[in-house]
């Protein structure tokens, strides 16, 4: 029996960051950039996004995206409720949608995403999403006919749901110019489900902030455990060590 994916929450020092996995995803996705940042002596929570992580993809198609945003928020309040006054928050593609949200509407101390479409741009996400069922089911034993039903029946609410996350972005991008503290974008130059060029205007919006941009040309989207993730979780240890924690 294949084990499920389950929130990841590994508590060291007083440094508490958050960090949001993408759409279709799972804590997997930033796992090993929490070990990593553990190993620096970081707090690092990881939540599973509700509806993610079965074996059942129509589990994340009845969700609603504004769940996904409520699932942020809580998962800041059960930081809080651990005793950490100070938190960064990071997502991965739809992950960073909401990261963003949280450092234009709550206290933390700094954050960013890697790959998030919050400018609007043409993406994959639907090819992706139907991939992503067909491996699912066919993991779950499910028989040829079977998951090539589900899969074609499936699209229009991928497609709705992807409206919904799109509409999240749309309240991103709109209030850019809120957020106080610095920000950290990544952008892997061989994404081939978002396009990548639209960091460039995020970045533009942020003028005001202070923004650290860093690119990695040979990654593809997942650049989290891609072949530049090593390089990534440098970037963010650096970014993270020159925020105003305040140390007492």
């Amino acid at each position: 029996m294949r084990s499920l994916p389950k929130p990841l929450y590994a508590k060291h020092g007083k440094r508490a960051v958050l960090l949001l996995h993408a759409y279709s995803g799972s804590p997997n996705d930033v796992r090993m950039l929490c070990r990593f940042l553990e190993k620096a002596d970081y707090t690092v929570y990881a939540p599973l996004f509700t509806g993610h992580g079965t074996m059942e993809p129509h589990d994340i198609l009845a969700q609603q995206a504004v769940r996904w945003w409520k699932d942020t928020k809580e998962a800041l309040r059960f930081l809080q409720s651990e005793g950490f006054t100070e938190i960064a928050v990071f997502g991965l593609s739809m992950g960073g949608i909401f990261a963003v949200r949280a450092l234009e509407e709550e206290q933390l101390i700094g954050g960013g995403f890697f790959c998030s479409p919050i400018t609007p741009v043409k993406t994959n996400v639907p090819e992706n999403f139907e991939k992503y069922v067909r491996q699912v089911l066919k993991l779950a034993g499910k028989d040829p006919e079977e998951i090539e039903e589900k899969a074609v029946a499936f699209r229009p609410l991928v497609e709705q749901q992807l409206t919904e996350i799109q509409e999240q972005a749309a309240i991103a991008k709109q209030n850019l110019r809120t957020i106080q503290t610095p920000v950290f974008l990544a952008q892997a130059g061989q994404d081939e489900m978002i396009d990548p060029y639209g960091v460039y205007e995020t970045a533009r919006r942020l003028s005001r902030q202070k923004v650290t941009l860093q690119w990695y040309p040979t990654s593809s989207h997942v650049v989290t455990v891609g072949e530049a993730r090593r390089e990534l979780e440098r970037d963010v240890l650096d970014f993270l060590k020159k925020l105003p924690w305040n140390e007492e």
